[in-house]
């Protein structure tokens, strides 16, 4: 339960002052830095490239 707590926290981290506190916590809570480090690899290839919104044509009224 703890380790779905600590990836809950870890997904929800969008700077990186919320992602090093939610590394510190998930630590705290005895998840292996190689499961955090999994896990981050993991949501950042779930998450679409920031540049992908810019490409997409603007919708025309």
């Amino acid at each position: 339960m703890a380790h779905e707590l600590a990836k809950l926290m870890l997904e929800q981290t969008s700077t990186f002052l919320d992602r090093a506190e939610a590394i510190r916590t998930a630590v705290f809570l005895g998840m292996p830095l190689q499961e955090i480090e999994e896990y981050l690899d993991w949501t950042e290839m779930a998450k679409p490239p920031a540049d992908e919104a810019a490409k997409r044509p603007a919708m025309q009224p």
